[in-house]
């Protein structure tokens, strides 16, 4: 394997993992959704947590915060790995395009005269 093939495969990796970042995003909303809907259901007013001393805590109460801060958290996990594979992920292309450029590439061009003189040197070895 070349490391222009590895390269495309980190790629493709990077990609995927940014993905699933999203997915890990996507499942974070739906936590802190439900954990503020179970925390107005359940109360009258939203619990304020430098308070909640002061406040009567049930279960459901507890379930709505524990949704809603763990919501919050796995949200901005994925959104730091989202921008890590990203970060990642370009760097991958931009190394493959740099492995792709012209002026990278060294071709040995020969014109038709040396081509017949090197015929002739071998001819004259041998």
């Amino acid at each position: 394997m070349s490391f222009e093939d590895w390269q495309y495969r980190q790629a493709e990796k990077n990609a995927h993992n940014e993905i699933l970042s999203l997915i890990i995003m996507v499942i974070g909303v739906n936590l802190l959704i439900g954990g503020l809907i179970i925390t107005v259901l359940t109360t009258d007013q939203p619990i304020i947590i430098p308070f909640i001393t002061q406040q009567i805590i049930n279960l459901p109460i507890a379930l709505g915060v524990l949704l809603t801060n763990s919501g919050f958290i796995i949200i901005f996990a994925g959104f730091a790995l989202g921008i890590h594979y990203d970060k990642q992920r370009s760097w991958h292309l931009k190394e493959i395009d740099k492995s792709s450029d012209r002026k990278n590439w060294q071709v040995a061009v020969k014109t038709a005269n040396e081509m017949l003189q090197e015929i002739d040197e071998k001819k004259r070895k041998k």
